[in-house]
């Protein structure tokens, strides 16, 4: 369900739990700039709540649909500019989990190297 909270979009996943950022970033950031981007997020208070994060490979992954609707895999109530997302998983010490939105597939890489839209989430449980 989308809302508008304060004047900031929302997508609440009842199923989940979980309370997306609508729009998210326009931009691909690393992993640092997208933490960064987070915190920045939160010290605005950002729909009034302050403990936006990163989500979880699980929780990003949840987002993937089987139909590609405005060119991506997600739900058409969230933004098509983002292909890729990042999550908060990293995997070993140089790399991070990302989900393709514009192909329906997650992967890792080299947090050094590639950048990735930022997709913030909270939980409402």
């Amino acid at each position: 369900n989308l809302k508008a909270i304060k004047g900031d979009k929302v997508v609440v996943d009842n199923a989940t739990g979980l309370v997306w950022h609508q729009g998210g970033s326009r931009n691909y950031l690393s992993l640092k700039n997208a933490k960064e981007w987070v915190w920045q997020l939160n010290s605005e208070g950002y729909a009034g709540y302050h403990d936006w994060r990163l989500p979880t490979l699980e929780e990003a992954a949840s987002l993937l649909e089987s139909n590609k609707r405005n060119d991506l895999y997600i739900d058409p109530i969230f933004s098509n500019k983002q292909e890729w997302i990042w999550s908060g998983d990293e995997y070993g010490s140089e790399g991070a989990w990302l989900v393709c939105l514009s192909h329906g597939f997650v992967d890792w890489y080299d947090v050094s190297s590639y950048g990735s839209c930022v997709r913030p989430v909270r939980s409402v449980r």
